[in-house]
């Protein structure tokens, strides 16, 4: 059996917002530690966790490669626009391995409006465009939460 993912650290962000809370604990597709942050008025701290470990540290094959595909894209016409020095090795990497060259820091977890999905807004930075950082968008479906 799995141990059950905890946030680690929870408390509020602002004593003038009482929804606003964030926790700590790891982002398995970076393999790092993350600040989570989410409003307690559109999901509790259990279903935020249940989301952490259920989805976004489980993201099937075909989505991390997606995200893979979309910064080696973004790499690459960085890199042919501009001058700059960039890592050693950087140019020739493509799939996963581009992971390497980005960095996440916060992610933002929420609950869609319109049909109650949860979501989660990946935020950092890579070794390519130092200026605009990194943020992608994930947008899963509360099925996956909810099992």
């Amino acid at each position: 059996m799995t141990e059950r993912f905890h946030l680690e650290r929870v408390g509020l962000e602002d004593p003038l917002d009482e929804t606003k809370m964030s926790g700590f604990g790891l982002l398995y597709l970076f393999q790092c530690e993350v600040e989570y942050h989410f409003h307690t008025d559109e999901m509790s701290l259990e279903e935020a966790e249940k989301y952490i470990q259920d989805v976004l540290n489980h993201l099937p094959n075909e989505t991390i490669d997606e995200i893979c595909k979309k910064a080696c894209e973004w790499k690459t016409d960085k890199m042919s626009s501009d001058t700059a020095d960039y890592p050693s090795g950087l140019a020739n990497t493509y799939g996963r391995d581009i992971l390497a060259y980005m960095s996440v820091g916060d992610v933002e977890l929420y609950r869609n409006a319109d049909d109650h999905a949860f979501g989660a807004i990946l935020s950092g930075g890579t070794e390519w465009d130092f200026e605009k950082g990194a943020s992608s968008i994930l947008i899963l479906k509360e099925e996956h939460v909810n099992d």
